[in-house]
């Protein structure tokens, strides 16, 4: 037998579902319910929370038969949804709701169910962690596909005793738990301001992909508390959609070494993971660089157009070919590949810098070229390259020197090197150089302890070389 309490009845009726019979039966049936006049005030309850969180005690506004909460912002109201089935609802169960909303005092504080933040899930449903001990328990984390989280309904009557607590960091880490991003950030925003509060806002950008506020906030986090272990997870987290492996791992390494149970272990394996990735990328890339640089300075004919199908290699090869061929007939032989370069990026910046290269005096600049290309071809060659630095500084060789120092890495410890490596990036128009000595720059920040702004500076080199496309080898910036 179907009765009103059955076939959720208390939805048709708020949202307006019923036909006038049905709706009138409805009424009638509220007066003598408990269980549906408890859910109409669940409903009521959870207007006002949604009121509370943009800012204090909600105005009202009188209607006919209801006074209803006005609420605006970001909030989902649920306005819409009362407005057809409460202005038709029976005043005595209206007020009987209103009077309900208010959870009673005067005995002890009852124990908030765990079913809040999910405590019988077996897996967590995203990567990032929140503040909140409750919403924060390690679980294998197992991305939700086809159906949402928020499907899991959020019991409404411990919110509002979490309201009453002002727990709004508690109230946004149960609407987070199931996908309500934007009520989460509604009650956020009641929270005083604190790393919990700034880590747990950033997972709500991170969610959203606004990654750089995201990293701003956990920087902020960061600052008020450095070992704050969930922001450190974010961080990581921020810096791997970026692109930034390397530091996303040493961001990993800090949450491992502070050996919380599950998350530890999970850290220390998603940092060698990123790791493997970023090594196996460089490998992969340097190959690719310098096989075509071998066929560009070999005797072999090659085809300009093929080689400018991968026009990130290409542009990295052609700069080192360059570098390192010994005569202007050499150089000159250049110009098809950096005219088809030039053709993708726009501009005449490669062919410029060619024709300039091969007005060069080669009998100076001859034995350089043959040095950088032993650079190169010698890993360890690196290890003592202080004779070949110190040569290709007094030479004027500015472009070759450029390149070493970037191989070697020498511009990090050097402050003199730095500044050369600077000087001759800003006198170039080639978009590419200057974020190569951005990120030279950045390293001897990170050298120097100065992580946060490090980071920040490497993001925002990323964001500049993800927008110029495939023509410019951006995993170089790890």
């Amino acid at each position: 037998m179907t009765t009103p309490c059955t076939n959720n009845r208390l939805h048709l009726f708020v949202d307006g579902e019923l036909s006038a019979t049905e709706a009138d039966a409805f009424r009638q049936h509220l007066t003598r319910c408990a269980e549906c006049e408890s859910g109409l005030r669940d409903l009521l309850q959870l207007e006002l929370l949604a009121a509370r969180a943009l800012g204090g005690s909600a105005p009202v506004t009188q209607g006919a038969d209801v006074a209803e909460p006005v609420v605006g912002g970001n909030v989902v109201s649920l306005k819409a949804r009362l407005q057809k089935g409460l202005r038709v609802a029976m005043p005595l169960a209206l007020a009987a709701g209103l009077a309900a909303v208010v959870v009673v005092r005067g005995q002890a504080e009852p124990e908030i169910p765990g079913e809040v933040w999910l405590s019988g899930a077996d897996t967590r449903a995203f990567e990032a962690r929140l503040s909140h001990p409750k919403a924060d328990r390690f679980l294998p984390y197992s991305p939700m596909r086809g159906t949402s989280h928020s499907a899991q309904m959020l019991p409404l009557r411990p919110l509002a005793e979490l309201a009453e607590r002002h727990d709004y960091r508690g109230i946004a880490a149960a609407y987070a738990l199931r996908g309500d991003w934007q009520q989460a950030e509604a009650f956020l925003g009641q929270e005083p301001e604190s790393a919990d509060k700034a880590n747990d806002l950033a997972v709500v950008a991170l969610s959203r992909q606004r990654y750089e506020e995201a990293l701003g906030l956990l920087t902020s986090a960061l600052k008020l508390n450095p070992n704050h272990a969930q922001a450190l997870w974010n961080r990581a987290l921020v810096l791997r959609e970026r692109d930034l492996l390397d530091r996303a791992a040493a961001s990993f390494d800090t949450v491992a070494s502070l050996s919380e149970a599950g998350w530890s272990g999970e850290a220390r394996r998603m940092a060698a993971e990123l790791r493997t990735q970023l090594a196996e990328e460089r490998v992969r890339s340097r190959r690719q660089v310098m096989d075509v640089w071998t066929t560009l300075t070999g005797e072999a004919p090659w085809d300009a157009k093929q080689l400018a199908q991968r026009p990130a290699v290409a542009r990295a090869a052609l700069y080192d070919a360059v570098r390192t061929v010994t005569s202007k007939e050499r150089v000159e032989a250049l110009l098809p590949l950096a005219r088809e370069l030039d053709a993708l990026g726009g501009g005449s910046v490669l062919q410029d810098y060619v024709r300039q290269i091969a007005a060069r005096d080669f009998t100076a600049r001859a034995p350089l070229a043959q040095g950088y290309a032993g650079l190169l071809r010698d890993s360890d060659t690196k290890k003592d390259a202080t004779v070949l630095l110190d040569s290709l500084r007094r030479s004027g060789e500015r472009d070759i020197y450029f390149g070493a120092l970037m191989h070697t890495g020498s511009a990090v410890s050097d402050a003199t090197a730095m500044s050369a490596l600077r000087g001759f990036a800003e006198g170039t128009p080639d978009p590419w150089l200057h974020l190569l000595a951005e990120r030279e720059g950045i390293r001897r920040e990170l050298a120097a302890g100065r992580t946060a702004q490090a980071e920040k500076q490497l993001m925002d080199a990323m964001l500049t070389c993800n927008g110029m496309g495939n023509i410019v080898p951006c995993m170089e910036l790890n």
